[in-house]
């Protein structure tokens, strides 16, 4: 039983070998093999996923076929389409800055510093010379103007302010926290291929996490 158990040791060791040196550059024909196997299984698990939500799926396109037509039929009804057109590429605007804010692109951009902060500031200092924040729009977001209406000193508020750029704010964080999205998924990803269970430090490591009394 010992010969056999250092046969397997040294059969996995062998294997764990193998799979560490199946890479692009050493391996090119069995990684894109394997790359295109994995590719053909997860297409065949969604589509399973998706034939058993099929219900879901026609109920999407269904929509998307409506929204679609909505969009390009003329009527009445295009002045709320170009509204909320305006404000989906300006919602999608800030959370693209908001992502970048989070990927850095190698360079650690912060977009609240050269984006949302100057918006920030250029809509307060706006509202305190303007005495309101009813600013008109269009041309607001681009330009701020002064609103003709005649308003008293001193009823600007800073949760009129906040209420102004809450949806720059908000989307600006959401795609911040989208952008930590992708890093997470690589960890993990890489966290689950790594997992060794026949590696001892790894089984050790298990066994104190089963017997831990209190969360580490």
């Amino acid at each position: 039983s010992f010969a056999d158990s250092s046969l397997l040791s040294e059969r996995k060791r062998r294997d764990r070998e193998e799979r560490l040196n199946i890479v692009l550059w050493r391996q090119p024909l069995v990684t894109l093999q394997y790359f295109f196997l994995e590719t053909l299984i997860n297409l065949k698990e969604w589509t399973i996923k998706l034939w058993h939500r099929r219900s879901v799926l026609v109920s999407f396109l269904l929509t998307l076929a409506v929204l679609t037509a909505t969009y390009y039929l003329e009527g009445t009804h295009q002045q709320y389409v170009r509204y909320m057109e305006k404000k989906f590429f300006w919602c999608a605007y800030w959370v693209g800055l908001g992502i970048l804010s989070s990927v850095g692109l190698g360079t650690g951009l912060h977009t609240f510093l050269l984006y949302l902060g100057p918006h920030i500031a250029s809509v307060t200092l706006a509202a305190y010379e303007c005495n309101s924040v009813n600013f008109p729009e269009p041309p607001y977001p681009d330009q701020i103007i002064c609103p003709d209406d005649e308003t008293t000193e001193g009823s600007i508020s800073l949760w009129a302010i906040i209420s102004k750029v809450r949806l720059e704010a908000c989307m600006w964080g959401a795609g911040t926290a989208i952008g930590e999205l992708p890093p997470y998924f690589m960890a993990r990803a890489a966290r689950l291929s790594g997992a060794e269970p026949d590696d001892e430090e790894y089984q050790e490591f298990e066994e104190m996490l089963e017997h831990a009394e209190t969360a580490q």
